[in-house]
């Protein structure tokens, strides 16, 4: 199940927020991982769903919602350890 719901994030619902202008959802369209990972990512390298280049540089991505170095390094930095916190927890409480 874990793998699926992975998937349709990464596969389905990354490259549809990706493109997607929603005023009011901005800042959760921000909070996704792939978002944030496809910012870092070189100029010339494909960004998700199509289309060349990265934000930054002179082949830029447009169409990518617009969000600083910094918001993306961090949004990655949450979810390492918002994630791994949640792991140690599991392992702590499950039984022998």
């Amino acid at each position: 199940m874990a793998v699926i719901l992975l998937i349709v994030l990464e596969v389905v619902l990354t490259p549809i927020l990706s493109r997607a202008r929603i005023p009011h959802l901005s800042n959760l369209q921000r909070a996704v991982v792939g978002l944030a990972t496809a910012h870092l990512t070189p100029g010339g390298l494909p960004v998700l769903g199509g289309g060349g280049g990265g934000p930054g540089g002179g082949g830029g991505n447009p169409g990518l919602l617009p969000e600083s170095t910094t918001v993306a390094v961090c949004v990655i930095v949450a979810w390492l350890v918002g994630w791994s916190i949640l792991g140690a927890w599991r392992m702590m409480t499950r039984d022998a």
